[in-house]
């Protein structure tokens, strides 16, 4: 397996921090491509927003009642007397605003690696688990990931030794985990196989003493891509409870890269369906990356990716967009994914947000609050766009700083985003925020950590660190994954309970 140091291509997005590599195991070679730093301004989120952080409720004084005052009524016989004015009417104090109480904020060493992932178990609060990518390079040129899960049962205080999915076999670094009812944690990468790389699915009943035989896909050709996304549908009054989703990419044509779906109810018999491409006229290139996939509560999944429509693509160029003219648009697109009995498909895809041309990336996540409302958090040009498709969204921004890797999750009523933010020198900062009113207002940027670091060599080709991290929550905390280089390549989570 081969690793590439490439020049940043002309037209790339210029981002020096989170890369992508794509995987050609047992016959391929890793393919590494930078992507790229926007350029932030200020340190407040945009948007209508109240003058306090907080809502617009917590910061209105109490309801006061006017003073009444009656006036003398002239009487005809006997002689006017003037009517006695009434005392003043006290008013009625309204309620006391209840204070939001500061965020509890704690920070773990999980171990050694990049490109993290972390999933809590919704059924056993305090158990979460993390997936990371052990890359090491054997050579100038050649290289291997060892994904390897570790799973904390006090909420992240303490992390387990390392279980392998795929045993310590050279595989893809792009692997990801959810957990599912009765404790089941999923596990899903890439595998190689005869002409490229396929979809495999594993999972362990036993906290990661042992893993199921892996289940390897055969509804798409082999290519050098995966990128997979996974998701379970965890609530209990959904008609597809227990239901695992999956979502990666591959090349059907030359015209672009497809998202293909696959599902099962139990883990045994998986079924598959394609996204439709929509383009728009006279581009008939369509570059779509960055997948992620989540269940609602009606049954249904969703999946979101970024799709640039291009005059022209190459294949052996992938991240090559181009610029100017050759982009007729750059945004963000959502289906909604259907599963019944043995029948999977997905409706045609709708735009969600447009992003900026020149410096806008295609990192992105995913969320489905309980009333079913899709969210995303994306890249957009100067911040980090949030919001819902077809509704207002929100621009957060850090004053003098780049914002960059948005994750996101909603629970117990609350939204959280967290992301990082490089300053003029080079420095990387990690920063979260939280929302209590449904994503109308946020309060303002805070330091997940203060540990700092500026990138190397190593971090910056192999995957930016951090290309697959995101957040979780469970039993009333939000659970924060990321990568960085503080001291060589760690993982490191952040603990944030409203």
């Amino acid at each position: 397996m081969k690793i590439g140091f490439p020049r940043r291509p002309r037209g790339l997005i210029a981002r020096g921090l989170a890369g992508l590599v794509v995987a050609s195991i047992g016959i391929g070679s890793l393919v590494l491509a930078a992507a790229s730093a926007a350029t932030l301004a200020t340190a407040t989120p945009s948007g209508p927003a109240p003058s306090s952080p907080l809502s617009a409720a917590a910061s209105m004084p109490p309801p006061t009642s006017s003073t009444p005052t009656a006036t003398a009524t002239p009487i005809a016989t006997p002689p006017p007397t003037a009517t006695p004015t009434p005392s003043p009417i006290a008013p009625t104090p309204g309620p006391t605003p209840t204070p939001i109480p500061a965020p509890s904020v704690r920070e773990s060493f999980v171990a050694a690696g990049s490109e993290p992932t972390v999933s809590a178990d919704p059924f056993n609060p305090g158990v979460v688990a993390v997936i990371s990518q052990n890359v090491y390079a054997r050579s100038l040129t050649s290289g291997c990931s060892q994904p390897s899960v570790r799973i904390s049962s006090d909420g992240g205080a303490t992390w387990g030794p390392a279980t392998f999915p795929w045993g310590q076999q050279c595989q893809d670094m792009h692997a990801v985990i959810a957990w599912g009812p009765n404790s089941r944690l999923w596990a899903g990468d890439a595998v190689g196989v005869p002409g490229g790389v396929a979809m495999a699915v594993t999972y362990t009943d036993n906290l990661g003493a042992s893993w199921t035989g892996r289940y390897v896909e055969h509804f798409t050709q082999p290519w050098s891509g995966c990128y997979p996304s996974l998701t379970v549908d965890n609530r209990p009054d959904s008609p597809n409870f227990g239901t695992i989703y999956v979502a990666y990419n591959w090349l059907p044509n030359a015209y672009g890269p497809g998202v293909a779906l696959m599902a099962s109810h139990t883990g045994a018999t998986w079924y598959h369906a394609e996204v439709k491409v929509a383009t728009l006229t006279g581009y008939p290139y369509a570059w779509r990356i960055g997948y992620r996939i989540e269940a609602a509560p009606d049954g249904t999944a969703v999946v979101s990716y970024y799709q640039s429509s291009l005059h022209w693509w190459d294949q052996n160029n992938m991240f090559g967009e181009g610029s100017g003219s050759n982009i007729g648009s750059r945004g963000f697109e959502t289906a909604r994914v259907h599963f019944e009995g043995t029948h999977l498909w997905a409706d045609a895809p709708a735009h969600a947000v447009s992003v900026d041309h020149a410096s806008a990336s295609w990192q992105s996540q995913l969320a489905i609050a309980d009333s079913g409302q899709v969210w995303l958090a994306v890249e957009n040009g100067v911040g980090i766009s949030v919001g819902s498709p077809g509704a207002t969204w929100q621009k957060l921004k850090v004053a003098g700083k780049s914002c960059f890797k948005p994750s996101l999750a909603i629970g117990g009523g609350v939204m959280f985003v967290g992301w990082h933010a490089e300053d003029p020198d080079g420095k990387v900062w990690t920063y979260y925020t939280l929302s209590y009113d449904g994503g109308a207002t946020f309060l303002p940027p805070a330091l997940a950590t203060s540990a700092t670091w500026y990138p190397n060599s190593v971090a910056d080709h192999v995957n930016g660190v951090g290309l697959r991290e995101n957040a979780d929550f469970a039993g009333g905390t939000f659970y924060y994954v990321y990568g960085d280089a503080r001291s060589d390549l760690g993982v490191y989570v952040a603990t944030v309970t409203p």
